[in-house]
């Protein structure tokens, strides 16, 4: 990481957080890849502020600072596995630490990586059921579209949601934006290689026959396609 982000970092904090108690940088900035468009990501402990994420401009870089009590850190950690999202668990597990006035950010830091290791709450039964039915409900949306756009933005749906399934019924980590590919590429390189493959041919010829064969036999290892028979009861 370039001390100069770790500097802006220091500045940032004294100028708008000084009574924060633990400070870390994550994000692109402690993976060694930031491009133009990266922000600083920060995670900032401070018990006299109100739990939040807010966004600023500083020293002309993206400050993006997520906010938050020992108390809502800890709700957020639990949401967190139950979702299957690990953003904030996983900047604090491997995030570089600036600032640690009480000395607790290196038990905080401990803290994530034993719950990122052992990834989010595994789906059950239910869970499973409910990702086939829409998965049924959006692959025949896909058979039958004629319309390219509409297509386009069902298969953006119906990728999300096979990802989600495979990632999430067998105990991984899920994510969002360019973390679901990096996701899915870790648990089975092949498996995502070829969803790649078959949608850059139905982008290129609007031939859905092999895409759709692939989602379905994909599906299959889960219990394949659900209608008949399925019921979730409304709170």
């Amino acid at each position: 990481m370039r001390d100069s982000i770790k500097r802006i970092a220091q500045q940032f904090i004294d100028s708008h957080f000084p009574e924060a108690d633990t400070v870390l940088i994550g994000g692109s900035a402690v993976y060694g890849n930031l491009t133009k468009e990266s922000d600083i990501d920060l995670i900032i402990m401070d018990e006299t502020e109100t739990p939040r994420i807010e966004c600023y401009h500083f020293l002309g870089w993206k400050i993006e600072a997520f906010i938050f009590t020992a108390l809502s850190l800890e709700v957020e950690f639990q949401t967190a596995r139950h979702i299957g999202m690990p953003t904030i668990i996983k900047m604090c597990a491997e995030g570089l630490l600036i600032e640690d006035k009480q000395g607790n950010g290196k038990e905080l830091q401990q803290e994530a990586k034993i719950l990122y290791e052992q990834g989010p709450q595994l789906w059950d039964e239910d869970q499973i059921n409910k990702a086939r039915y829409q998965m049924t409900d959006l692959l025949s949306d896909f058979r039958s579209s004629e319309d390219f756009e509409e297509s386009l933005f069902i298969l953006n749906k119906l990728i999300n949601t096979l990802s989600e399934l495979i990632l999430r019924a067998d105990g991984h980590w899920f994510g969002e934006g360019k973390w679901v590919a990096r996701n899915l590429k870790s648990y089975d390189k092949d498996m995502c290689d070829k969803l790649v493959k078959y949608t850059k041919a139905y982008m290129n010829t609007n031939d859905k026959t092999e895409l759709i064969a692939f989602i379905q036999s994909t599906l299959d290892h889960y219990g394949g396609e659900l209608f008949v028979g399925y019921k979730r009861f409304f709170l």
